[in-house]
């Protein structure tokens, strides 16, 4: 079947199937999924999915950091993902990825302003996505002190990548980071 089905496709589409396997480590299987994904919520047939139409993805549908993931993603700021791009959200998110990919990737989520370091200010943002209307502001800078105290004994102005990982040894970042396709 698998032999048949390459006869339909373009050189071209081989090519980009080949590449997404070698670049993101995916199976046969895993990239026809991915595709068939990709082709079900590129409904206009631009070639692209736009953020909104990520946002049909099961995991996405109710994640208060879509959005800020979808900015992770989509590499050229054009408001949508190509398809490199979107084999990268499944790449993150697959059960293959590591734990340090993993926590990687949610400390970008944390660094709002991108500059590499998780500032109170990146925190505040993150947290205030996260509980929405169930903290006043000041108790969020509260959680945000404490945290600091708790990260950075030394009175650091970030939480850096190293203290961010010790913060959340104990908790299932592999399991809020996965999803299956």
């Amino acid at each position: 079947m698998g032999i048949i089905q390459a006869k339909h496709k373009s050189e071209q589409e081989l090519r980009m199937e080949e590449e997404i396997k070698m670049v993101f480590n995916f199976t046969d299987t895993e990239v026809t999924k991915i595709i068939a994904s990709f082709k079900k919520l590129d409904k206009d047939g631009s070639g692209t999915v736009t953020t909104l139409e990520l946002f049909e993805l099961p995991y996405f549908k109710h994640n208060p950091f879509k959005t800020r993931i979808a900015k992770l993603f989509d590499k050229d700021l054009s408001g949508s993902l190509n398809i490199k791009e979107f084999a990268e959200v499944y790449s993150v998110f697959s059960v293959r990825a590591s734990r340090e990919q993993k926590l990687r990737f949610a400390y970008k989520i944390y660094d709002q302003d991108e500059d590499g370091h998780i500032s109170k200010e990146d925190l505040e943002k993150t947290l205030t996505i996260l509980v929405q209307d169930n903290l006043e502001p000041h108790e969020v800078t509260e959680v945000v002190d404490r945290v600091f105290q708790e990260c950075c004994p030394r009175r650091e102005e970030y939480v850096s990548f190293e203290a961010f990982s010790k913060a959340v040894l104990n908790t299932d970042i592999e399991g809020k980071l996965t999803f299956s396709f």
